[in-house]
């Protein structure tokens, strides 16, 4: 079951082309079975707890408006601009087009990728977790941290460092 997960989250985020796509999919099965061992796992993976009554109100939508969400919004923009100013030739080896989110064009486990970063001449190369981090005060930027300290996304990020 465990393995089921880890290729639905791996492929679905590579070739997803609907909104919500396999993983979505696979949430609403599960919300339907009550699977809980499933349930766990992906909570573990990426934070959502499928299985809980949602007790809190809704938000309004701008209840919801943060600055990374502006800051995303604008650069959305500016990418959509450059796009169309960069010629037919090179616009599809730069940009992926999709009209959904994220698409992950390159995905790594740690022993991969360390040995990409190791062939190109990166040393002391470390997998750490999302909160510890050799950058002096890395814990304040809270980059996949939430402000209580939790991950942002459940546990299933690859967080590697290392000096060139």
């Amino acid at each position: 079951m465990y393995y089921d997960w880890l290729l639905i989250e791996l492929f679905d985020q590579m070739v997803r082309i609907k909104s919500g796509g396999e993983m979505l999919a696979c949430f609403e099965k599960v919300k339907q079975t009550q699977n809980t061992k499933l349930a766990n796992i992906i909570k573990k993976r990426v934070g959502d707890d499928l299985l809980a009554q949602s007790q809190q109100p809704q938000t309004t939508k701008l209840a919801k408006i943060t600055k990374d969400k502006i800051f995303n919004k604008f650069l959305s923009l500016y990418l959509k601009t450059l796009r169309v100013l960069v010629p037919r030739s090179l616009r599809d080896e730069v940009f992926i087009a999709t009209s959904i989110g994220e698409r992950h064009k390159w995905m790594y486990d740690a022993f991969s990728l360390w040995r990409v970063l190791d062939s190109v001449g990166f040393r002391d190369i470390k997998v750490l977790d999302f909160k510890t981090s050799d950058i002096p005060n890395f814990e304040t930027y809270l980059l996949d941290m939430n402000a209580d300290g939790s991950p942002y996304k459940g546990d299933s990020s690859l967080y590697m460092e290392c000096i060139k």
